[in-house]
């Protein structure tokens, strides 16, 4: 099979990269200054050059993709009843972004889905890596002292960590068991605590609670020993060498602040925005940014924080309805598919995308959500070789049949 190249790669610089700006390395260049204007029509380019060997390839569970895209269309069009002093161009450009990058990833999903699923979750686990080593130089850090690295805050920075500890169990099982890929697990989760992300942490207990459910696994205790030690070693190491300052950290971020003062960085607050709003506006919501533009919470406070009353507040009964349908037809589209089709690649895209939504109840706006929408369409969408041709047999001259 034609294999596709360096353009997984590429598109997966393009998704991780996000809204990066070069004024953050002191340049402004007009148009240019988003890098997601040149990234994209670099992927566009390279998508169109490897259109032939792509083919015409059929997908299987591709209906899942129309209600995804049904609900950026929605919201996008919600800018026309927005509040008259709510921007929705930006917002608007970053949920056709989304849109851009979901149906990029369907159409190399049709092509090879379990290879670029493969390769994908390889960069993930670069990405954790440079991610990690980038914040353990001290550079980058949020107020505060949280883990944070290349110019993402350290909601972003978790969400990196954790994929990385996805990945690393991942490599592990593909691998035969062999141990190297649990190394990085230990570092990536100090690097998760570091963050001080409570609701990547939360997000974190969901995920591993909902593959509990699913796999109900068994423990195989000859196969749990050497993992099990070389992790123990490790964690070990971790703690000698910085179990003081995450000590203090989880004392300090996760106990005093969120038990004992009941601090919750005002996502009381939003939510509750977020549900009056709705209940005022129940059918199709204020518009896309009427959250920001009624509630007036103040630059730091722009979005709810939680995908789904974000949605109920700008988009109403009917863009909940969009969102379910889109959640409800990717699971569908995956259990669809026999068992023995869900390759160990579409589980764990399905079980990162979960992770990430999972994220979404806590922290990120509609364009924060685009590695779940991009993981969970290749857990859902898979290849399928195309039909052979077959041209009849000649069996002789053809004979002429026989009198009644």
């Amino acid at each position: 099979m034609n294999h596709p190249g360096l353009v997984v790669p590429f598109a997966f610089l393009t998704a991780l990269a996000g809204r990066f700006t070069l004024t953050r390395v002191g340049l402004d260049v007009p148009i240019l200054n988003d890098v997601r204007v040149p990234l994209y029509l670099g992927l566009l380019l390279c998508l169109m050059l490897e259109s032939h060997r792509i083919g015409p390839r059929r997908a299987a569970g591709a209906y899942c993709v129309l209600p995804v895209l049904g609900l950026f269309a929605y919201q996008i069009l919600s800018s026309t009843w927005a509040p008259a002093h709510a921007v929705t161009g930006p917002m608007a450009g970053d949920i056709a972004a989304t849109a851009f990058l979901v149906f990029v990833y369907y159409v190399l999903a049709k092509w090879d889905r379990d290879h670029v699923t493969r390769v994908t979750l390889y960069c993930f686990q670069a990405a954790a890596w440079v991610y990690f080593l980038a914040a353990s130089t001290g550079r980058g850090h949020a107020p505060g002292g949280r883990w944070a690295a290349l110019g993402g805050g350290p909601n972003v920075f978790v969400r990196v960590m954790i994929l990385g500890v996805i990945t690393s169990l991942y490599l592990y099982v593909r691998s035969g068991d062999r141990l190297r890929w649990l190394v990085g697990i230990p570092a990536f989760m100090f690097g998760a605590i570091a963050s001080g992300s409570r609701g990547g942490m939360a997000a974190l207990a969901i995920t591993v609670g909902v593959a509990l459910l699913a796999i109900r696994p068994r423990p195989r205790w000859n196969r749990l020993a050497k993992p099990g030690a070389l992790l123990l070693v490790l964690s070990a190491m971790v703690t000698v060498t910085a179990g003081r300052l995450i000590a203090d950290f989880v004392q300090s971020r996760f106990v005093e602040a969120t038990v004992g003062q009941g601090y919750t960085s005002d996502r009381d607050v939003l939510f509750a925005w977020a549900l009056r709003l709705f209940w005022q506006h129940p059918l199709i919501g204020t518009g896309i940014n009427g959250f920001h533009a009624i509630a007036d919470l103040g630059e730091g406070e722009r979005y709810v924080h939680n995908l789904p009353l974000s949605v109920a507040a700008e988009g109403g009964f009917v863009g909940l309805a969009f969102l379910g349908l889109a959640w409800f037809t990717i699971w569908h589209a995956y259990i669809r598919a026999p068992r023995a089709e869900r390759s160990l690649e579409a589980r764990t895209a399905a079980y990162c995308g979960i992770f990430i939504g999972a994220t979404c109840l806590f922290s990120g706006d509609y364009f924060d959500a685009r590695l779940m929408w991009i993981l969970l369409i290749l857990a859902a969408v898979r290849s399928v070789p195309p039909r052979p041709h077959h041209t009849p047999a000649s069996t002789g001259p053809a004979q002429r049949p026989a009198p009644l």
